[in-house]
């Protein structure tokens, strides 16, 4: 373990991250891809292994960890159970794998880890990511200093933590300082409503005017007998929390106030959002539950689509799935993609998504089975083609960020991908196919005496083996095989000419496996047997004497 502690230049303490790999050169690249102190962060630890980590969490308590999933004496996910069990929940977990770890990253999601790093590490997307833990943090810290504001303010932030799971003695005595008991004893509910991101209106202040907008709709809407407390959580995230004052049948009304905002706003805004209501719970002490549940139904916009009102009621029997054969599913794109064929890969993409849709696949697995396959076929571009950097920049997992709430915008731009990379192969293979035809045919009148495969010309020559067999079906008017026959054949029939080896002995030069085989080929192209043509040749020259 190497510790590296400190403050800013400035002065200021930052916010503690930990790294952990049994990798040194990985450990050495996190410790520089980004700069961490401009960013607000300070490097306390870098850790081998999680049991060296454990060492460090106690010493040091990070507010961030970024490991690896796979290592020696105690992995990744070990760690992550471990700081879970520990009374850990407030460090923020990156979990970073490779391709061949898929599984892995799935159990680190049941943990509650969302933030997800790809091997090779790229720049953009671990700044990305950082940049939103960071958001996280300081949102935590402005609760803590809460304190210092007025008492609407000092409320709002206890009912945040409250509701984040912080329901400490002290939360407690506050609340019972502000509310009567009867309010205390109440039954709530958390509504939560999601805007989608504005992109460039924020920079013109309409997103402001946007926020402000959505606030006046609630406080219409929430006119009448009701106990309600509106909170930010971020920029595009409101959590309501409301409560009857009287005997009425609670959920039902509660529903219906749910279905008045979600009109007001459907009505009011052209933006996107989506809007979340948790199940009924009695007593405040309890309203983390609303809210884990309301922020659950949020997660099912994914197959539902932007734009909709969801209730706990209805999804809280329809959970989601971890579990789907990934490597069967993943063959089969990456198939369609090899063979450059925009329809196969249009209908595979719709089969394996409708199936992500019909098994209810969790949206994060769904997430991730769509970005090992972007990395994939970036790989595949790279071999294909290694000036296709340009193409690859711009064609990365960071533009799944954008479209990854609903199934339907990740498969248009996961389809949109795939045919981008059809498109921009086959102006590659255009290009290139005049001279690949010459430099194929040198090579295999070099070679095809030897057990030579199409499969093993393709990878040589970074062609797919379905259009290899089509170019050479297009210029030699035959099948390679029928090609690689023919060139053995003529040399067979020139060692008859002016060799004395016996047909078994020419049968072998050429490269046949045993004599039948080259019986077969000869009998094919010549009709007569090697022996009929060795007397042909004797007798013609018996008769020219």
């Amino acid at each position: 373990m190497n510790p590296y502690y400190g403050y800013t230049k400035g002065g200021d303490l930052v916010y503690k991250v930990l790294f952990v790999d049994d990798e040194s050169m990985a450990l050495e690249l996190l410790k520089y891809i980004l700069d961490w102190e401009k960013l607000g962060f300070l490097v306390c630890a870098v850790c081998w292994n999680g049991k060296e980590a454990v060492d460090a969490i106690d010493k040091y308590e990070p507010d961030v960890i970024i490991t690896d999933i796979k290592m020696p004496v105690m992995d990744g996910l070990d760690l992550i159970g471990y700081a879970r069990d520990h009374g850990k929940e407030n460090i923020k977990f990156i979990v970073v794998s490779g391709y061949g770890e898929f599984e892995y990253a799935k159990k680190a999601m049941k943990y509650g880890v969302r933030f997800y790093l790809q091997k090779p590490i790229l720049q953009e997307e671990i700044f990305e990511i950082i940049i939103e833990v960071k958001q996280q943090l300081d949102q935590i810290k402005r609760e803590k200093e809460g304190t210092q504001m007025d008492q609407k303010a000092v409320l709002n932030g206890v009912l945040i933590h409250l509701i984040q799971g912080h329901d400490s003695k002290e939360t407690f005595e506050y609340l019972k300082s502000v509310w009567d008991e009867d309010t205390l004893k109440m039954d709530w509910n958390c509504i939560v409503i999601e805007l989608e991101s504005m992109g460039q209106l924020d920079i013109q202040g309409e997103f402001k005017n946007t926020r402000l907008k959505v606030r006046e709709t609630i406080d219409k809407v929430m006119k009448g007998d009701f106990a309600y407390f509106t909170l930010e959580q971020s920029l595009n995230t409101f959590i309501i929390l409301v409560s009857l004052k009287n005997e009425k049948p609670h959920e039902s009304i509660i529903n219906c106030l749910a279905e008045n905002i979600y009109q007001s706003l459907d009505f009011a805004f052209s933006s996107g959002f989506t809007i979340g209501v948790g199940e009924n719970v009695v007593g405040i002490k309890s309203i983390k539950q609303s809210y884990i549940t309301a922020v659950e139904s949020l997660g099912h916009r994914f197959y539902r689509g932007l734009n909709c009102l969801i209730f706990y009621t209805e999804i809280k029997e329809k959970t989601f799935n971890f579990e789907f054969n990934e490597i069967f599913m993943s063959s089969k794109v990456f198939e369609a993609v090899e063979e450059v064929n925009s329809n196969k890969i249009k209908n595979i993409i719709d089969t394996t998504f409708e199936y992500f849709k019909i098994h209810r696949i969790h949206p994060d697995i769904v997430i991730m089975f769509t970005s090992n396959m972007i990395c994939k076929i970036n790989n595949l571009i790279y071999e294909s083609d290694h000036k296709a950097k340009c193409f690859i920049d711009n064609h990365t997992i960071r533009e799944l960020k954008e479209h990854e709430r609903t199934m339907d915008e990740l498969k248009k731009v996961f389809e949109g991908f795939c045919i981008g990379y059809c498109e921009y192969f086959i102006k590659i293979r255009n290009k290139n196919s005049e001279s690949n035809v010459v430099k194929i045919e040198v090579f295999i009148k070099e070679n095809y005496k030897k057990n030579i495969t199409i499969r093993e010309l393709s990878e040589k020559f970074y062609m797919h083996p379905t259009y290899m067999g089509q170019l050479f079906t297009r210029k030699f008017g035959m099948t390679f095989n029928e090609y690689i026959h023919g060139l053995r054949i003529e040399e067979g029939k020139q060692l008859m000419k002016i060799t004395n080896l016996k047909n078994h002995e020419i049968a072998e030069v050429l490269g046949y496996s045993n004599y039948s085989s080259f019986l077969k080929q000869f009998q094919k192209y010549t009709g007569i047997k090697p022996t009929e043509f060795r007397n042909s040749k004797r007798n013609l020259i018996i008769s020219k004497k």
